[in-house]
């Protein structure tokens, strides 16, 4: 990882604030750390200033192209996780849309729009590739899509109890403080997804991130390699 490099994670959400955390290797994080907007120009700013090398984001990057039809209606990554036996949020097509079939969920267009907002040339944004390393020899600065609730799983090797329970709060700040995430502040849903978003990032520029799915449709990024990934997860011993 490159000393100093700040990471954004980003929660995403359409019926209340979004959530963005900036994280760096080896320090706390504080309040001047966070935002809270329901404004995406003031978000992708906020984000502008931070200089980050990685962007990771809770949200689907891009519509459902049915690369996988018939076998499944999933996108290539969701497909993947689904199969591990990690819940995901399906996201439609844009022919569906299009024609009134099925709605955008509100949250998933909120998404849609922030990367399109950091992927514009005066940006300088790329979405992340397994070869790419962003800050080194001239690579700019890189976007992923991650999912927290997979992040968590794949960590603890096991699908913990919901966030509203205190068995599940508990796993996931154990998580997140065993990597270096030191928030003692009260964690909400949103801050540990935004804090799980740029637990990921950093991972990714550890080396130490996988990104599962089809590039045409964009991967999800986990943040274990390859070879950790387990055939299938069941709920934590408890869970």
């Amino acid at each position: 990882m490159i000393d100093g490099a700040t990471i954004v994670g980003v929660d995403v959400a359409a019926r209340r604030p979004c959530t963005a955390v900036a994280v760096q290797a080896n320090r706390a994080v504080t309040e001047s750390d966070w935002m809270d907007t329901s404004s995406l120009p003031d978000l992708v700013a906020w984000i502008a200033d931070r200089r980050p090398l990685v962007v990771a984001i809770d949200a689907p990057q891009g519509w459902n192209r049915r690369l996988l039809l018939p076998e499944s209606r999933s996108r290539v990554c969701d497909h993947a996780l689904l199969r591990r036996g990690i819940g995901v949020y399906q996201v439609p097509a844009k022919a569906e849309v299009g024609s009134g079939a099925v709605a955008l969920p509100a949250w998933i267009e909120v998404g849609f729009d922030l990367f399109r907002a950091l992927r514009r040339p005066t940006r300088g944004f790329e979405l992340a590739r397994p070869d790419s390393l962003p800050g080194a020899f001239g690579q700019p600065p890189v976007l992923m899509e991650v999912y927290p609730h997979a992040a968590f799983v794949t960590l603890l090797g096991g699908v913990p109890q919901p966030k509203s329970t205190r068995r599940g709060l508990r796993d996931r700040i154990a998580v997140l403080r065993e990597h270096g995430l030191r928030w003692d502040a009260y964690f909400d849903h949103d801050s540990l997804d935004a804090l799980a978003a740029a637990l990921t990032g950093r991972r990714y520029l550890q080396g130490l991130a996988h990104g599962v799915g089809d590039a045409r449709e964009g991967l999800l990024w986990l943040p274990v390699p390859e070879s950790e990934l387990e055939e299938r997860y069941q709920p934590l011993a408890g869970a």
